[in-house]
């Protein structure tokens, strides 16, 4: 491919210890080679990275250097966490590393790939000029006026990209913020041509004992949560589809561009590195024989019988709760000046 105009890259940076479920997240990138990904990061743990998975070690510290330099204003990037308001930068920032690309984008690792090509199409990638607009997988052409136009005010809220970067709030600037600007609204406002395919991946609700998906609306700028109340992912020689059954008891199954996992601990026990066939559980990942409706049927009833008593509803009191007599605790020890 030396020398020739490659599909997209999907620039990642991550500072700390790289996700457990990162192995299965490379998985899903190899069953993918005509779309690439680099990872900026400071873990040097040695996986077993696919040819279309490039790695840049660098500090976080060195990361906001070379942010920095390509902007005259100070900004803010403190922690890790406000890189994704940097995100719509990202064709300014690593102009170098992506030359060879026809389009640059973000996405999560939490998250994994069916075949991106049966829904990313070159009839897609020849007509847009954006495609999809949530953080967790945006593609933009590799063009100036695309590259640039994170720079343009936001004529409605009064607001532009120096807002979002000299200050160390969270802006979500590369994402549909209710109280401030961002890139979506931006490109938007300036009639960028984008591919809004919302149904074709699955975005799910956080906090839950069962996966449901929430549903972007483009127009509305805003989400709705989805009617399927049980489903399963099921990952079969690079195809990923949703699993659920309807009305009538009857089997379904949908092919994905991809599930984003949010803010889940998954247990990776039962993954096996040469199974052809995964199964993405509200709290683990792994391998089954084969992807037959007999299982699937089974393992969905596990799901329901498993939510019944809201494990994860109360594993998220349990975390606030303690947030919060953590932060109790500290306000304490500095009243009274203990260390």
């Amino acid at each position: 491919m030396e020398g020739q105009i490659k599909k997209a890259c999907f620039i990642i940076p991550y500072f700390g210890k790289l996700p457990g479920t990162f192995p299965v997240y490379l998985r899903t990138c190899a069953c993918n080679p005509d779309f690439d990904w680099l990872i900026v990061t400071d873990d040097r743990t040695e996986y077993d990275y696919p040819e279309n998975v490039h790695v840049s070690y660098t500090g976080f510290d060195a990361f906001v250097d070379r942010v920095q330099s390509h902007f005259d204003f100070p900004i803010a990037l403190k922690r890790p966490y406000k890189i994704c308001d940097f995100r719509p930068a990202f064709g300014e920032i690593f102009a170098d590393e992506l030359r060879e690309y026809l389009f640059w984008g973000h996405c999560d690792l939490d998250q994994y790939f069916g075949k991106i090509s049966h829904f990313i199409t070159d009839e897609v990638l020849d007509t847009y000029e954006k495609i999809l607009c949530l953080g967790h997988f945006t593609l933009f052409r590799n063009i100036p006026k695309i590259n640039e136009m994170y720079k343009i005010p936001d004529k409605k809220w009064g607001q532009s990209y120096k807002d979002a970067f000299s200050q160390e709030k969270h802006w979500i600037f590369d994402e549909w913020p209710s109280g401030n600007t961002s890139i979506n609204k931006i490109m938007k406002q300036e009639g960028v041509k984008t591919f809004c395919y919302h149904d074709a991946f699955a975005d799910l609700v956080p906090f839950v004992s069962r996966f449901r998906s929430y549903i972007f609306d483009h127009e509305a700028e805003d989400w709705v949560e989805e009617d399927i109340k049980n489903s399963i992912y099921i990952w079969q020689d690079g195809e990923l589809f949703a699993c659920h059954k309807g009305k009538d008891g009857q089997l379904l199954r949908r092919e994905m561009l991809y599930v984003h996992i949010r803010q889940r601990a998954m247990d990776i026990k039962g993954y096996d590195p040469g199974s052809d066939t995964i199964c993405f559980y509200p709290d683990k990942i792994c391998s089954i024989t084969e992807g037959a409706d007999a299982q699937i049927r089974k393992l969905l009833k596990r799901t329901a019988a498993r939510a019944i008593l809201h494990p994860d509803e109360a594993a998220r009191k349990k975390t606030i709760l303690r947030c919060y007599m953590n932060a109790a605790l500290r306000r304490i020890k500095r009243s009274f000046h203990i260390t």
